[in-house]
């Protein structure tokens, strides 16, 4: 029994003396600062350091897309500096893009007018074509008659104005007898035919 205990203080002296030489080697402001955070200075510490590592990193990335932005601006100012100072240069620009081939061909007085002309006759299509597509109002459309057809016998209100016409020819004081017994058909056809 004394053996053990013998045995558990030697092991209980080297482990002090083992943790006393770790803090022995630990520099006095490390040590006010496991005493501030305690255990977790650590954790934080290497918490901290990954995110400036991070942002660090995406920094660098940022930069190095700007770089190429910047390099890509400089390479186009060169280019249209050249373009902009020889003449050369800018007029083969200039009759590239305005010529048969380019992006803006420049018309001739021909195809202007033709161009015109063309714009003008689809104008007009188009402006007929929305005046068809409206609907003309019920006031304004055309009545729907039959026209008469040669050698057909009359219909009785055509008659009716016939036999009226040839009594008064005949025998005016009995038209309005003849008159006061009409057809009602008579006086719209008639009426009809005033209107017109």
């Amino acid at each position: 029994m004394q053996q053990q205990q013998a045995a558990a203080m030697q092991s209980q002296s080297q482990s002090q003396s083992a943790s006393d030489s770790y803090l022995g080697a630990i520099s006095d402001t490390s040590l006010e600062v496991l005493e501030h955070f305690a255990a977790e200075a650590p954790a934080l510490l290497n918490h901290y350091a990954c995110a400036v590592e991070d942002a660090l990193i995406e920094q660098v990335g940022r930069n190095q897309h700007m770089n190429l932005v910047l390099d890509a601006a400089s390479e186009e100012r060169a280019a249209m500096n050249i373009l902009l100072t020889d003449p050369d240069i800018l007029a083969d620009y200039v009759n590239g893009f305005y010529g048969p081939n380019g992006p803006y061909p420049t018309e001739t007085a021909d195809e202007s007018a033709q161009r015109q002309e063309y714009e003008a006759r689809e104008q007009f299509a188009a402006e007929i074509a929305h005046q068809e597509a409206r609907a003309v109002p019920q006031n304004f459309q055309r009545p729907q008659m039959d026209m008469p057809t040669p050698g057909r016998a009359e219909s009785q209100g055509r008659s009716f104005w016939g036999d009226f016409s040839s009594m008064m020819d005949n025998n005016p004081e009995q038209a309005w007898q003849f008159l006061s017994g009409a057809p009602q058909q008579a006086f719209q056809q008639k009426m009809l035919v005033q209107d017109y």
